[in-house]
């Protein structure tokens, strides 16, 4: 039963990614990106990986945590969601790398929602 809601969570995830209407609009933000000014920095790794797990990934967990506890099912469901997250952002991560080989450049975005797009030579 676990590997069901798992499998089910993960599934919900990847769909709702794979077919709305945000995932066409980033392609379209990178098709309009700008050339990358001389004076940008690029933030620390450590930094940009907490950025994208706060909260959604870390929240997620502690309540995957909490939910063992009290409801071992809907861990399993919440762990399948938490699952279908890592696909779809694996999924657009090897995506990115073949449209970024393909353009001889590199993708830089500035922090926050609706940040700025920018393309770096390589």
């Amino acid at each position: 039963a676990a590997a069901a809601l798992f499998a089910a969570g993960a599934l919900i995830v990847l769909v709702a990614v794979m077919s709305g209407r945000r995932s066409r609009l980033v392609w379209l933000r990178l098709e309009q990106a700008e050339p990358v000014a001389g004076e940008a920095r690029a933030e620390p790794l450590r930094v940009a990986v907490a950025r994208a797990a706060y909260p959604s990934t870390i929240g997620l967990t502690v309540l995957i945590a909490m939910s063992l506890v009290l409801k071992p099912s809907l861990a399993a469901l919440l762990a399948g969601i938490l699952g279908g997250i890592g696909g779809s952002a694996v999924g657009f991560a090897l995506q990115l790398a073949a449209w970024e080989r393909h353009r001889g450049a590199t993708v830089l975005a500035e922090p926050g929602k609706g940040g700025r797009i920018f393309e770096a030579p390589r």
